[in-house]
């Protein structure tokens, strides 16, 4: 009889469902990890997720000791975009049916355990598994495939996608057939934010390349260290008063307000202006927090037409505007719980 083991981080939001992490095993758990109870060290973290953008990524790393498992991890981004780990474990190398960057096994777990989640590809992995295909056109593309994964219009990315056919009409085929859905932003069901690739996985793969030589307690014992460490720090930060954004997203609103300096608004009502800038027309819609440039909307801060409003309404501040996944208060409440330590094994 198979057996699934499966770390679950769940978030409700409106019209949007849950978000989990599944990885299938099969009839037996391995021995060492049996009792291995990872749950009471990531409650800190798991709990801080109902502050943040529903959107995890995934990713797995092979383990290099004795036992050859794979380490499975799951992340997010906090409002300061930091990383923040959600879940992790070990599973049999045996049973991942790895056939190209994208892992399959997830794919297949989470269609199974929750069939109405969206699950989306990293553009990164994507474009490499392109490039292997289509080596002749790769460098051509590249730059096309980025924008357009990018594109914040429909528009924009079928002006795009003509220009991908000219030069290879069978890459086209290929990401028609992957959907455009999983990779696209404009296309997505979800917003997903600032996660098009699953950069923010790697890095934790990246700082537990030693580790994963250990065997699999020390090597998880190495990963809930290196979690309660950016715990601690990223909750000192989250502790400092303070009235802007996430640094980042704080940065966006100076860049854009610079670009607004020379734009034009007409009014059309309280909440619906025209904003004009080198000849082209932007409709802002306040009420709605939307602006036909796309980005108002995807982005959940003020885009540079939205900000020619505001200062033409003599709007000061500017973050009652902007998403609540990237105030203080989100970054505050993320990291509320501390982690604390466990005892020593022998305890």
């Amino acid at each position: 009889m198979g057996v699934k083991l499966y770390f679950e981080v769940k978030k409700n939001a409106s019209g949007i469902g849950m978000y989990p992490l599944c990885v299938d095993t099969t009839d037996k758990i391995v021995g060492e990890i049996r009792n291995f109870d990872c749950s009471s060290a990531l409650r800190p973290l798991i709990r801080g997720f109902d502050y943040y953008r529903p959107v995890v990524v995934v990713d797995v790393a092979h383990l290099g000791g004795a036992y050859k498992g794979t380490f499975v991890s799951a992340s997010t981004l906090d409002g300061a975009v930091c990383i923040l780990p959600l879940a992790y474990g070990v599973v049999d190398t045996e049973n991942m049916c790895i056939v190209s960057d994208r892992n399959e096994s997830i794919i297949k777990s989470v269609s199974i355990v929750y069939p109405n989640v969206p699950h989306c590809a990293c553009i990164w992995h994507l474009w490499k598994n392109v490039c292997s295909s289509f080596k002749r056109s790769k460098n051509t593309l590249s730059d096309i495939f980025y924008s357009m994964a990018k594109a914040y219009r429909k528009e924009d990315f079928d002006k795009l996608m003509a220009k991908v056919v000219k030069v290879d009409h069978r890459v086209k085929d290929y990401l028609e057939d992957a959907g455009y859905e999983k990779w696209s932003g404009v296309h997505s069901t979800i917003n997903r934010g600032r996660m098009m690739t699953s950069n923010i996985a790697e890095r934790i793969n990246g700082c537990l390349v030693d580790a994963r030589k250990l065997t699999i307690i020390d090597f998880l014992e190495e990963a809930r260290l290196l979690f309660g460490s950016w715990n601690y720090k990223h909750r000192e930060i989250a502790s400092y008063p303070k009235n802007t954004l996430g640094r980042r997203f704080e940065e966006i609103l100076i860049v854009n307000a610079s670009k607004s300096s020379k734009m034009k608004v007409v009014p059309s009502s309280e909440y619906i202006f025209t904003v004009h800038e080198a000849g082209k027309r932007y409709i802002v819609c306040l009420e709605r927090k939307t602006c036909t440039c796309g980005r108002f909307q995807h982005d959940e801060i003020p885009c540079a037409h939205a900000i020619a409003v505001l200062k033409h309404k003599n709007v000061t501040n500017l973050h009652p505007y902007c998403s609540d996944y990237y105030k203080p208060y989100a970054l505050e409440k993320t990291y509320e719980v501390v982690m604390v330590p466990m005892p020593d094994k022998d305890d």
